[in-house]
């Protein structure tokens, strides 16, 4: 093999590659970033993070022994960040939303509550991610965790 195949192939290598690595190193960056904004939202809340999970451009964490629940999801038009006292917490379910083909549309968390009103955590839409990947082991995981809560 002479110099120039070499020098070819080494650069074509390089172009398949890169795009991989630099995408992963922007995706990395943001993760990143989401959960420092978790926890400056937590320690705000003079809460400590004891157990996360993030997923496309979504955070969720919980501070069991304060019973404060966080949760992001950011989407074109806005930055949602809230938090939960989850104390009242009396159930919480999952609300599949499907189309007549049995698509999946919507995965979201619906938290009931004593005495305020119910909270809605949106963890996969359609419309906004094409591609579902492990939602729904996230959702199932933070059902259990938060039915064991209340």
């Amino acid at each position: 093999m002479d110099a120039t195949s070499l020098t070819i192939g080494i650069i074509l290598m390089l172009v398949c590659i890169l795009p991989f690595i630099i995408f992963n190193r922007i995706n990395s960056k943001k993760r990143k970033k989401r959960i420092e904004n978790l926890n400056q939202i937590a320690k705000e809340n003079n809460a400590t993070i004891q157990e996360k999970d993030d997923w496309n451009q979504s955070i969720i964490g919980i501070d069991k022994t304060n019973k404060l629940l966080f949760f992001s999801k950011k989407s074109e038009e806005f930055d949602k960040f809230i938090s939960i006292n989850i104390s009242e917490l009396l159930k919480c379910r999952i609300e599949r939303t499907e189309n007549k083909d049995n698509v999946l549309e919507k995965l979201e968390l619906e938290l009931t509550f004593a005495s305020k009103p119910t909270v809605v955590l949106e963890f996969f839409n359609k419309n906004e991610t094409r591609l579902i990947l492990n939602e729904i082991e996230i959702i199932q995981k933070w059902q259990t965790l938060l039915n064991k809560i209340t």
